[in-house]
């Protein structure tokens, strides 16, 4: 089954049938944030950029074609009611699943639905896939083409190399010149204080950000006995264990981390969320998505 499909079955229509309680939420809270109405269609000139599969022909300039063999789009400034970047880490630890999706799986239907969703309320949404570099980045725009465009890309992302947050979202930051909104889905793995300083640069920077932190349940309850033989995701050497003398420590650290993601993003104003990928996406989306006290994790 195609992410498109996907999308459809397991969120658009659940959102639109059965879950109607989380369809409004949804959508009531990204009215809530727009920062004005949209004014017409387009009001400013702002340049060009290459043509992408899925862009209103009618926008091709012939005129740049003419001159230089080369196909590109008018840009227009919009007053889009909000524009947001979606930053999908896919760094090796993505690659984990105990269930049915691994992470990378689950995260990538969770963008693909939150930029069908923002798209159907006439937002500007972005795609930046990153693990220790920014692998690609679709700047914001408007159309439901740029959705197609957006989820065909994310049809073709795999779990990478290893992780550098926090370096990745500093180099990331200086592309977003406009104020909008930056929702980081990740599970976080990787050193806090360095993730705290690159979401202080966001934050300095006019973007309010939310983080949703993806986890696996077997990664929370460690349910592995005897002799272990553990393998990194991203390139680490494997190391032999014995799983039930190391899960109260695994469990210990695990906590200990999860803590300090908290205690740093409630400290910038940052809104931090919790969605497992054994739950139901459409709630865990809505449930996201609510207008809640920054820094809150359920």
């Amino acid at each position: 089954m195609s992410l498109h499909e996907q999308v459809q079955r397991q969120v658009l229509d659940r959102l639109g049938q059965v879950f109607i309680t989380a369809r409004q939420a949804v959508e009531s809270v990204l009215a809530g944030q727009h920062r004005s109405l949209r004014r017409g269609l387009s009001v400013e000139f702002a340049g060009h950029r290459p043509y992408q599969p899925g862009d209103d022909l009618r926008r091709l300039d012939w005129l740049v074609y003419a001159r230089s063999d080369r196909y590109d789009v008018r840009v227009y400034e919009e007053e889009t009611r909000l524009r947001t970047t979606l930053v999908l880490d896919a760094s090796g630890s993505m690659a984990y699943g105990s269930g049915a999706s691994t992470k990378l799986e689950f995260a990538k239907l969770l963008v693909a639905a939150l930029g069908f969703l923002m798209v159907r309320q006439s937002d500007a949404v972005g795609l930046a896939v990153i693990d220790a570099t920014v692998r690609s980045h679709l700047p914001p725009a408007g159309t439901m083409g740029h959705v197609i465009t957006l989820i065909d890309h994310l049809e073709t992302v795999e779990a990478g190399n290893e992780t550098a947050l926090g370096p990745v979202l500093e180099s990331l930051a200086p592309a977003l010149n406009r104020r909008g909104l930056v929702i980081l889905v990740t599970d976080a793995f990787d050193d806090i204080t360095s993730l705290s300083r690159a979401l202080r640069l966001l934050r300095y920077r006019k973007q309010e950000v939310r983080v949703l932190e993806i986890i696996d349940a077997g990664e929370e309850t460690f349910p592995f006995h005897g002799t272990l033989e553990v393998l990194g995701l991203e390139h680490e050497r494997p190391v032999r264990l014995d799983g039930d003398r190391v899960r109260g420590y695994y469990q210990q650290a695990l906590s200990a981390h999860r803590h300090q993601l908290s205690e740093a993003c409630h400290g910038l104003g940052v809104q931090l969320e919790t969605i497992r990928t054994d739950e139901d996406l459409a709630l865990g989306l809505a449930r996201a998505l609510a207008p809640r006290g920054r820094g809150v994790r359920r």
